[in-house]
C-alpha cells in the first residue's frame, strides 16, 4: 500500500490594527485581517462578541469597514480563519467610541457638622460627575464667573475622588465667605478631542437658582436654595431630564 501525505497545516492570521482602537463618533473605521499561514488557504470571517455586525458593515475578504461609527457599534470584533485543519485561528480587537454624557452635580454641606445647611464660615463641597468613554481621557476644569479656578488652600479641587463613582471632580470651598457667591462652572472634556464638552453651572447666592446643561442641551435642572439663618442654604434640588 502506498500512502500519499498531503501538505496541510492549520491556519494563522494577524490583524493590521491597534488594540484597542479609540475613535470619535461619525468616523469610518477599517479593520484588516490577513492570512499568515494555512494549507489549504483558510476562509476569513468577522464576528462581534455581543450581537451581530452592524447592518452598515462593509466586508471585503478580510477587511471590515464601519462607516459613520456610533457608540452602539462599540465592542470586540474578531477575525476567524478556518480551513478545517486543526483549530480555527482567532484574533480580536476592541473598538471604543468616545462619549460624554449624563452630567450632574450635587452639593455636600460641611461633613464635620451634622446639620444639612450650607453656612458662612463652614466648608461646602460642590461635586460634578459625568459618564466618559474612555474614562482615562476625562479631564475637568473649574471656573468662577467665567474665570479659571486653580486649587488653593481655601479652594481645593480634586480631579478624581476614590470615595465616589468614577468620572467625578470636587470643589471644596473652605471657610465659605460672602465673596464666594457667584456662578461655578465645571467643564468636562476628553483629551482626544472631537467630542463636545459638557458644562455644568452651579449658582450660589443669597437667592440661588442653578441650571445644568451641556452644549447639546441634553440635560437641564433647577435648584432653589432658600436663605436660612441669614446665611445658610438648604440642600434640596430637583433634576429634570428633557
Amino acid at each position: 500500500w502506498l500512502f500519499e501525505l498531503s501538505n496541510v497545516s492549520s491556519p494563522s492570521i494577524k490583524l493590521l490594527v491597534d488594540d484597542p482602537i479609540v475613535v470619535n463618533p461619525g468616523e469610518a473605521i477599517t479593520l484588516v485581517c490577513v492570512t499568515t499561514g494555512g494549507e489549504p488557504a483558510p476562509s476569513l470571517t468577522w464576528v462581534r462578541s455581543f450581537g451581530t455586525l452592524p447592518e452598515k458593515t462593509v466586508l471585503n475578504g478580510g477587511t471590515l469597514t464601519i462607516p459613520a461609527i456610533t457608540s452602539d457599534d462599540a465592542g470586540t470584533y474578531s477575525c476567524i480563519a478556518n480551513n478545517n485543519v486543526g483549530n480555527p485561528a482567532k484574533k480580536s480587537t476592541n473598538i471604543i467610541v468616545r462619549a460624554l454624557k449624563k452630567g450632574r452635580f450635587w452639593i455636600t454641606p460641611d461633613p464635620y457638622h451634622k446639620d444639612d445647611n450650607i453656612q458662612i464660615g463652614r466648608e461646602v463641597k460642590i461635586s460634578c460627575q459625568v459618564e466618559a468613554v474612555p474614562s482615562e481621557e476625562l479631564t475637568f476644569s473649574w471656573f468662577k464667573n467665567g474665570r479659571p479656578l486653580r486649587s488653593s488652600e481655601r479652594m481645593v479641587i480634586t480631579q478624581t475622588d476614590p470615595d465616589v463613582s468614577p468620572g467625578t471632580t470636587n470643589l471644596d470651598i473652605i471657610d465659605l465667605k460672602f465673596t464666594d457667591f457667584g456662578t461655578y462652572t465645571c467643564v468636562a472634556s476628553l483629551k482626544g478631542g472631537g467630542i463636545s464638552d459638557i458644562s455644568i453651572d452651579v449658582n450660589i447666592s443669597s437667592s440661588t437658582g442653578s441650571t445644568i446643561g451641556d452644549k447639546r442641551n441634553i440635560l437641564s435642572s433647577s435648584k432653589t436654595l432658600p436663605l436660612e439663618n441669614r446665611c445658610g442654604f438648604s440642600k434640596e434640588w430637583k433634576l429634570h431630564e428633557v
